[in-house]
């Protein structure tokens, strides 16, 4: 019997392991994994959503008579016993592209596997390519593995009359093991998130792109409209409930349908491109997880951390409404928009002066579509200690006003503040006494004032980060960084300016 080994791939379309497995007698296994569930990146949402995930697995199998097995525990255990007790003839699953655990996990997975000598099949996931030798090649190597054709859906699986153990339906073996442990996982209360699911997952693709994504390009800035119009598909791929291949296939029916959504179909298409690309990122080098991508900004921030301005940040108590705003925002929801991820890190990087990596610890359970290549690569970037990228630090005043200009958003998740008029709630510290007095707010007791400077943290972040990038250390470093990890130019990455570091044919 074969099985199919499911993971960040929770569907039966568009899965090539499923349907390779099920040309012969096959079962399907889920494990949720002790050391997931313990994990400091798992959140409370994450469990919400994998349960209403897995429960469409499930019902989705079942009508190709294809059991799924929903198992806690270590997956080593797992594993072993379910070869034993079902008689496994080969694994089929995808790769996966994790935190440093899963890739520990996936070497001793292989070592079992060989020592019973099972056969493993494993394939592509997104547009990652295992073992790249070089990223002049990346751009065709992930557009073979996207554009590819859609994989058939799995065969039907047939019921067999005898009951000898080896000769038993895989339906049959599979019901010796009832999937209570499904019921580990926590139902829907109150959460705001996104419901999971494949038919979930379907819908929001669809009403993305037949209306929601029309004007994609000039609204997905904005916390007030980038919550419909951005296609809120980041944490259907994060779980596998649709694939990469997928979308971009619906993409291409959708450009002769809606020509007028040009710019907004190639800025999306666009980002679909970064998100294999960050992941590409933690495939080649896994120490991203921990340590900066440039070891010549090691020490920069690490000895300056101050936990008080830490844990301001964290609870959206910095005396910065948009910032606060998002904060609070995105623990309640599970989601906030690329533009204010990007403001949230770059104040706490450099107004804060905060090092990435706790802020990237705290931050991972909260995002449901925490998907660690792009969680850990996008914080060193917007940290500035890449040594290639662009430094980024943003002024909270100006995006507050350019992205909320009524205080729309600050008025629902900082309520404190809602009786402040539109030319005050961007900056409640400089509001008259007597309209803070009028509006019931007292500053340092209902809200806080601002945890540092705006103007004296700024410059003093840039003077930090820019000195650091000048230290031949740096430059040094970030030639290999460029070779190793930078975008080539295509249609969806335009060359980069990186002057400072000479081009890609000198490096």
């Amino acid at each position: 019997m074969n099985l199919v080994w499911f993971k960040k791939d929770l569907r039966i379309t568009d899965h090539r392991p499923l349907y390779e497995a099920s040309l012969s007698s096959c079962i399907g296994l889920y494990v949720i994994e002790n050391e997931w569930l313990t994990d400091s990146h798992t959140g409370h949402f994450h469990q919400v959503f994998l349960r209403e995930c897995l429960s469409d697995l499930a019902d989705a199998l079942a009508a190709f008579n294809i059991p799924l097995l929903i198992i806690r525990g270590d997956m080593l255990e797992v594993l072993a016993d379910v070869i034993k007790r079902y008689k496994i003839s080969a694994v089929y699953s995808h790769m996966e592209t994790g935190l440093w655990w899963t890739y520990q996990r996936d070497i001793a997975v292989g070592q079992l596997l060989n020592s019973q000598q099972i056969p493993w099949y494993e394939y592509p996931q997104f547009g990652v390519v295992r073992k790249l030798k070089t990223r002049d090649s990346w751009n065709g190597k992930r557009m073979s593995i996207v554009a590819r054709p859609i994989i058939p859906l799995p065969q039907q699986q047939e019921q067999q009359e005898e009951q000898e153990p080896q000769n038993r339906s895989a339906k049959e073996c599979a019901s010796q093991i009832p999937n209570q442990d499904l019921m580990v996982l926590p139902e829907r209360q109150d959460e705001l998130i996104q419901s999971g699911g494949r038919r979930m997952a379907e819908q929001a693709l669809a009403t993305f792109l037949k209306t929601r994504g029309q004007f994609y390009y000039k609204e997905l800035s904005s916390p007030l409209t980038a919550k419909t119009s951005c296609s809120r598909l980041s944490p259907y791929l994060s779980f596998g409930c649709l694939s990469m291949t997928e979308i971009h296939h619906a993409l291409r029916q959708h450009e002769h349908i809606n020509q007028h959504w040009r710019r907004s179909l190639k800025a999306f298409e666009d980002r679909l491109w970064w998100h294999c690309h960050f992941i590409q990122k933690l495939e080649d080098e896994p120490e991203i997880e921990f340590e900066n991508v440039n070891p010549g900004f090691n020490g920069m921030r690490e000895s300056n951390f101050d936990q008080t301005k830490f844990t301001a940040w964290c609870e959206g108590r910095t005396g910065y409404p948009i910032i606060d705003a998002c904060m609070r925002s995105l623990k309640a929801t599970g989601w906030i928009n690329f533009r204010m991820r990007a403001l949230l890190v770059s104040f706490g990087a450099y107004q804060l002066w905060l090092h990435w990596r706790p802020m990237a610890e705290y931050l991972a359970p909260y995002f449901l579509d925490f998907e660690p290549g792009i969680h850990f690569s996008q914080f060193q970037m917007q940290s500035g200690v890449t040594g290639i990228n662009t430094i980024r630090i943003y002024s909270p005043l100006k995006q507050s006003m350019d992205q909320d200009p009524n205080g729309e958003f600050i008025r629902h998740w900082v309520p404190e503040l809602a009786a402040l008029d539109d030319s005050t709630i961007h900056e409640p510290h400089n509001a008259p006494a007597m309209l803070l007095q009028m509006s019931g707010i007292e500053l340092g007791q209902d809200y806080p004032y601002p945890i540092v400077d705006p103007k004296a943290s700024y410059q003093e972040a840039k003077e930090r980060i820019y000195s650091w990038r000048e230290r031949p250390e740096v430059k040094q470093f970030a030639r290999g960084i460029i070779t190793k990890h930078a975008s080539r130019k295509n249609a969806h990455f335009p060359m980069q300016h990186r002057k400072p570091f000479g081009n890609l044919e000198q490096a």
